[in-house]
Order: structure tokens, then sequence, then C-alpha cells
């Protein structure tokens, strides 16, 4: 730490201040003869007098000058090393015996590394989590996701290395390689696992719909891999699971592996005999010697419908955003889009649950028959506003927002989720994930809502967060209206894929709206919603609830208690939390099987139930690959100035990143500016100074 004393004044003034100082006690105790006599036997109450005032004045002359004190303080800060273990099933059966030696190793590679860097400790499999975990529970493993959060976390930091342990299987995200193609530190991998060809077989992969429609048939196809295994006979099963009951066998195969490398593909065509969930097996039987025979079975659920429901969207003219609407809404198996233009258009609404009008009425095409027939057979409609809408025949056909603007001036808009929606719930990843999605163009002007008008977006104008709506919804008796107010859904699309590698935030925004307008209204004073029927089993149970009076709003004064039955037959008891004016719920994770579910509460005098069904399957990505990939570890160590090592030789890790002498520390300089009149000790000095003269003048006779 390092201090200055600075001044806003020439720095000769000081000797103005000492001349002050030294004028006025030579004055008050030179001049004035007053102490002589009582100090004839000693001068030195007179000198420490003089002293005592010339010191005072002195600083409080100073003072004037609005002095200020600059104090410079510098922290070190040690470079940074990331040390990420792969916590995956695969891992644990890799290691076997060695786990325990492994643990130890990697804890003496931190311990080293501690001496002289800070070491950060994360874990993957599933997601990046801080701390090492050797539980090796993870049902998945997604090395590229967790390299990116490392360059997230320490971006613009003093990051030098990362040192990865993992078997290099990766059966979710992209190559490792890829996403780290531009770190700038070092990358040192530990090998872990086998990469010897073991005797087994396996499921490699299967692939159905997960979605089917009652008394239609669906195709399974199942990919059979074996090594080491030739002239070994095996069948291969398809079984439906029912609760408490034993497997119905629906079809088998043969299977006689005539080589050291099988791999082949079957097909069989299944029923859809019933609606709901249903759960079907596809099991290999086991073959003495294999290296497991977890990888010979794969459990798959199935939701059967009932039927489909169809929604048409009419568009005023090509645009890219009808293609992405139309890849959302096609993206779940419920629902079937079609396409026509309105200048071309000339078939019935009768068969549609949904009308979406894109940038219609237009001047060119008012759409008037469309609107007048789904006016007339109560079809719900999803508006789509753009620069060929007519807002004059928009507000004059449609009562839910009012648009005072330019036709021919635009803002570009981001989008705010609103706090009070509560027509339906957006996951938390789905709302994080809206706040960052690039501009929709829409119109310049003021935007008034009905009143009764539940919005759901904002609109942001650069930093400005503001009222008007971005993306609402009314109803009107029995007929539900949508608006979107701009147009860009299709970079939306695009932007949510770069940022979370998948298109699953647009895809939700779009099938809710669509599922709440198309779906005819629940009365009900009770619900309960999941936001799907199958889960993965490492995905955690979330449920919402809504509970209405009997002038139909939203309270949540009651508490709802929820239980989960499982198969067998064991109830799990939970509360909902209370959310601003509805409920939800996390569950938590739960083994894979069939689940029902019962939630119940009482408003006044009466009693309420919502119950449902829904399945976990199994995750069985960790068990489909057993031989370990260290090739994907050489390459990401070759390629970032690092080395890949086994188990024997992890202390070396260590010495390596220090003979590079490339890691240094940071020193960071923080300058903090303060008048010297606020420092307490200057007060408390003069006040000694004073004290001590008044002490001794007193003392000798002087007042």
């Amino acid at each position: 730490m390092n201090s200055g004393l600075s001044f806003q004044l020439p720095v000769w003034f000081l000797i103005l201040c000492l001349a002050l100082g030294a004028a006025y006690s030579l004055l008050l105790y030179y001049k004035d003869k007053t102490f002589d006599e009582k100090t004839a036997g000693s001068k030195i109450w007179k000198y420490a007098m003089s002293i005592f005032r010339f010191v005072a004045v002195t600083v409080l002359a100073i003072l004037l000058l609005s002095p200020f004190i600059r104090t410079r303080n510098t922290q070190k800060f040690k470079p940074i090393v990331a040390v990420i273990n792969d916590n995956s099933e695969s891992v644990k059966t890799g290691l076997g015996k060695d786990t325990a030696a492994y643990q130890k190793q990697l804890r003496s590679l931190i311990d080293k590394l501690s001496d002289k860097y800070e070491v950060a400790e994360f874990s993957a499999g599933d997601q990046l989590k801080k701390g090492i975990d050797f539980s090796f529970k993870d049902k998945s493993t997604d090395l590229s996701s967790a390299i990116d959060e490392i360059n997230d976390l320490y971006y613009n930091q003093n990051l030098g290395a990362v040192v990865i342990a993992s078997d290099g299987i990766y059966n979710r995200g992209i190559n490792p390689v890829y996403s780290a193609s531009k770190a700038p530190y070092s990358i040192y991998t530990i090998a872990l696992g086998d990469t010897t060809i073991q005797k087994d077989q396996k499921l490699a992969n299967a692939y159905f719909n997960k979605i089917a429609y009652l008394n239609d048939q669906f195709g399974l196809r199942i990919d059979v891999e074996a090594n080491n295994l030739s002239g070994k006979i095996t069948k291969l099963t398809v079984q439906e699971i029912e609760a408490g009951a034993e497997g119905k066998t629906l079809q088998n195969k043969d299977i006689t592996y005539g080589s050291d490398n099988f791999f082949q593909s079957f097909d069989f065509t299944i029923p859809a005999n019933k609606v709901g969930i249903v759960h079907y097996r596809v099991s290999l039987n086991n073959v003495a010697g294999e290296a497991t025979y977890k990888n010979n079975v794969r459990d798959i659920f199935v939701e059967v419908l009932d039927g489909r429901q169809k929604i048409l969207l009419v568009a005023n003219s090509p645009h890219p955003d009808i293609a992405a609407f139309k890849a959302a809404i096609e993206n779940n198996k419920n629902y079937q889009l079609d396409v026509e233009y309105a200048e071309t258009f000339s078939k019935k609404l009768n068969d549609y649950n949904l009308v979406i009008l894109h940038q219609l009425p237009s001047a060119n095409n008012k759409a008037v028959n469309i609107l007048k027939d789904a006016r007339d057979l109560k079809k719900p409609l999803l508006f789509v506003v753009g620069s060929q809408t007519s807002l004059a025949d928009l507000q004059h056909s449609e009562g839910a927002l009012i648009i005072k603007g330019n036709a021919d001036r635009f803002n570009e808009v981001t989008a705010t989720v609103a706090k009070d929606f509560s027509l339906f719930t957006l996951s938390d990843k789905t709302a994080q994930t809206i706040g960052k999605l690039p501009p929709f163009s829409c119109f310049f002007g003021d935007y008034q809502s009905n009143p009764s008008s539940k919005v759901l977006l904002h609109q942001k104008i650069n930093s400005v967060e503001t009222d008007f709506p971005l993306w609402l919804f009314n109803e009107s008796g029995e007929t539900k209206t949508g608006i979107i107010c701009g147009e860009g859904l299709w970079r939306w699309r695009f932007y949510d894929y770069m940022l979370n590698k998948n298109q699953d935030a647009t895809n939700e925004l779009i099938n809710k709206t669509v599922q709440y307008l198309s779906v005819k209204n629940d009365k009900r004073p009770f619900r309960v919603n999941l936001q799907k029927n199958v889960f993965e089993d490492n995905e955690a149970i979330t449920f919402d609830a809504q509970l209405y009076n009997s002038n139909y709003e939203l309270v949540n004064a009651p508490e709802v208690d929820m239980k989960i039955k499982g198969e067998d037959g064991k109830d799990l008891t939970y509360k909902f939390n209370k959310t601003e004016n509805a409920y939800s719920l996390n569950a938590g994770f739960l083994p894979a099987g069939n689940y029902s579910y019962s939630a119940s509460t009482k408003l006044g005098n009466n009693d309420y139930n919502a119950g449902g069904k829904f399945s976990v399957s199994p995750l069985q990505l960790e068990e489909m690959r057993t031989r370990a990939d260290h090739q994907v570890l050489f390459q990401l160590a070759s390629q970032h100035k690092g080395a890949m090592h086994y188990i024997n030789d992890i202390e070396k890790i260590a010495g390596e990143i220090d003979s590079k002498n490339q890691l240094k520390p940071i020193l960071y300089d923080t300058f903090v500016t303060e008048s010297a009149i606020n420092l307490k000790w200057i007060f408390f000095l003069i006040l000694i100074l004073i004290s001590a003269e008044w002490f001794i003048r007193k003392f000798l006779g002087g007042y």
C-alpha cells in the first residue's frame, strides 16, 4: 500500500502556512510578556506552549488548502487452474478397482497445484457443477458444454490451464475439441477407462416416434452391435410393460453374430392400440462372458394420442418467419400445420383448431372472408403483425390492441417477460433466453392494449423497458385471440440455437402459444399442469397449478397438497410453493417408471382435486459406449500446448505447468482519493495540542 499527499493549490503555499503558525506563536508567547514571570525558573513550559500553538495553527492553515490523500492498494491474484472431473457412469465402469487410487492421486495433484495457483474444482456430466464429486452417477456426458461454461466463467480472468480427467466418451453436445478450438489457455488431460475392445453386445440405438396416434402403427428401428462374440446366438425381444404384470411379448428375432465386429439394424412395426403413455422394453438375451449386461436392455415410452390438432397459417406473402413457425409447430407431433396464401386461399375453416394470420389483413388483401368465417365459427386467431399489415384494418377487425403509429416507421425492440402473466408458464431457461434474443421489427407508435388483455412479452426499446406489448392474448366470450406485434421469429430461432445448441426456447414459446389458443376453454376452478408427460430420469419433475375463485380470479391463499404414486404403490407427498398468484412444485428426480399424481386443495367450503399420469424414462446413454475414447483427450491436449497423461503419472502435470513458466500472477492497483479533512486522526491531533496548551496555561495561572 502506497499513500501520497496532494494539494489543489501550489505547494509553496505550505511556506505561508508555516509562517502563519510561527507568527501566531511568536506574537502570543514572545511579544506578550504575560508568562515571562511565571516561567522565569524554566523556559520549557513556554517553549512547549509555543510549539503546540505553532503546530495547531500550521495544521489548520494547511487544511484550508484542501489537501487530499491518494491511497494505492495493490492486490496480487494467483493464476487460475481449473480441474474438471468427469462424473459420469461410464468412468466408474472404466476405473473399476482403480477408483480409490485415482481419487487419491487427483487430490494429490490438486494439493500441489494449490501451492502456486488458485485451483477451481468442477465435476462434468449432465452439467458442469462446482466441486469434485467422485460418485460417478451422472447419466450423460457433455464435455463441450463444460468447456463453454468454463470459458464464460473465467472470461477476461487469469485462467492459465485446464485439467480434464475423463474417459473421452461424450454423448451430449458436440465434440469438445470444437468447443475448445479458441481456448487461450493450456489443456492437460487425464485418460481414464479402457480402450481395449471387450467381449460385449449392446443395443446401440433405438429410433422411434415419441408420439403415435390411436389405431395407427409406428416404426421401431433397433441397432445391435457386438464385439468378439462371433458364432454366438441371442434373441432380440420387444415387450409391452404394464404395472404389476409380466411383460407382454410383441415381437422377437433370433440373431447369430457372424463376425467379431457385428452391426445390424432390425425394424419392427408396433401397433398403437390404447391411449396414454405406453412403456415398451427392448432386450437382448445375455451371452456368457460379456463385459456388462446393462446395455442389453432399453426402455422406451411412446405417447399414444386420440388425434392431432390442425393449425392453419394463412400468409399475405412469403416470409422467413413462416418457415420458423412451421419448424416450431411441427416439432410437436400433436400439431399438423397447413400453410396457405391469402390470394389463393379457398379452404373452409371447420377442420382447423387455430388460424394464424401472418401480416393479414394487409393493404393488398383485407382477408374479409377469412375473418368473417373465423368469427362465425368462433375459431381462435393468432395475428402476426409486420410491415405488410394494415393497422387500420387490424384494429377494425380486432379490438384487443390499438397501434397509433406511422406505417412507414419501425422500431427494433427486444423482449422482456411480463411478471404477472398467468395464462401459462414458461420455463426459467426459456424466460432467460428470451431476454437475450435479437430484436423484433415493430411499428413505431403508441400501443394501447385492451384492459382485459394478458401480456406475455413487453417491448424493450434500446435499454428502456416499456409497457408496450410485444406478445399478448385476449379472450372475448368463447373466442381467444393472440397478437404478435412484430416480425423476426426466424432470427430468434437462429440465435436460440447459437446460445443453447438447440431451439427449445422458441419451440416452447410458440407451442405454448398454440396450445393455449387452440385448446377449448378450461373452466375448471383447479388445474394442475405438467410441461410434458415423459421425462428422462436426470430431469426434475415440475408442476404448476392454478386455483380460481367464484369470480374466476386467480387466488393462491389455500395450501395445495400433492401425492405421487409409483409402480411400487408407495406415495410421495409434497406441498406446492406459492408464486405471485398461482402455485409451482419441483418434485425432483424420480426413478424410471410410470407414475400417477393427485393434487388437492380447499377453497371456502369446496374441495378440489386434480390428477394425471406421467412416466420417467431411463437415460441409458452411458451404458451404450463402454470403450474409452482417448483420441479426443489427446487432441484436446496436443492442440492447446498441453499433454495427455494416464493415472500412474498424474503428478507430472503440476511440474509441466510450472516448467512452462507462462502462468504469472496479476497485480491489481486500486487508488482511493479522500479529503484530508475527513481523517479523524488530524482532528484528534489538533484537539490534543490545543487541550495540552490550555492545561499548561491553566496550571501556570494564565487564565
